[in-house]
């Protein structure tokens, strides 16, 4: 079964960082969408066989709408 990469950063950023591999790419997906979701930023999956980028999700946008709730929230 094929092992696929995944990082944090945008997939064009040079500087993107390596999490961790997973085999199948399903197992991949699934996995990176856990991370976005306790750590929220930018993630892709790779293929180093196809060198293609696969999957991309991005939370950094739900991590800033949670930031201001609390922010709202706090306010009174």
């Amino acid at each position: 079964m094929p092992t696929f990469d995944i990082f944090r950063g945008h997939y064009r950023d040079k500087y993107a960082v390596w999490i961790e591999a997973v085999e199948g790419l399903a197992a991949a997906q699934k996995r990176m969408e856990e991370i976005a979701a306790e750590r929220p930023d930018a993630y892709f999956v790779f293929s180093i066989h196809d060198r293609l980028v696969l999957a991309v999700t991005d939370t950094t946008a739900q991590s800033e709408a949670g930031s201001q709730k609390s922010k709202n929230a706090g306010a009174a």
